[in-house]
């Protein structure tokens, strides 16, 4: 039986075995320490709410951030001597950090879909990712992707031991 613990543990055996993401985290947003310049990048779960489904399954609707830190670019040569050319101009890395962080979650969906374990992960509907800038009170950005898990969940009748005098007949006594 999948449980919350083992859902977000889960996670973050997933997203630390990609090497685009340093720090998994879960919980609130607002709890992590965004100064703090080694945590990054990060990957972020969300649960938003979690819906039983004929007592056989757990689907988990979840937000899985992955983000990373903005950063200034500086101008360090004229480019007369620099042979790779970008066709964008900007003043910062987000183009970066969104196709980074675009990039690391498409692989972690791919692997929840193809390869962990299907029988016990299953995301049942599109993934949704949208980009993010500055969110948050600080200069972070990335994207955001929006999916429901399925999981199986078969729980025990008999967890919770009630007399037949106590259950007055609504649930059958557990031998």
């Amino acid at each position: 039986m999948q449980t919350y613990y083992s859902f977000v543990q889960f996670f973050n055996s997933v997203c630390l075995a990609h090497p685009n993401i340093t720090t998994f985290t879960t919980g609130d947003i607002d709890d992590i320490d965004t100064a703090k310049q080694s945590l990054y990048p990060i990957a972020h779960l969300i649960v938003e709410n979690t819906t039983m489904a004929q007592f056989s399954a757990m689907t988990y609707n979840v937000n899985l951030l992955v983000m990373d830190r903005i950063a200034n670019i500086t101008q360090d040569s004229s480019g007369r001597f620099n042979s790779i050319l970008k066709n964008y101009k900007g003043v910062t890395n987000i183009l970066d950090v969104w196709n980074t962080s675009q990039a690391t979650l498409g692989d972690i969906v791919i692997y929840i879909m193809n390869n962990a374990q299907s029988y016990q992960y299953t995301i049942d509907t599109d993934v949704v990712m949208t980009p993010f800038q500055q969110r948050f009170d600080n200069a972070l950005a990335g994207f955001a992707a929006t999916m429901n898990i399925t999981v199986p969940y078969n729980p025990s009748n008999c967890l919770i031991q009630i007399s037949d005098v106590q259950a007055a007949g609504g649930i059958n006594a557990c031998n």
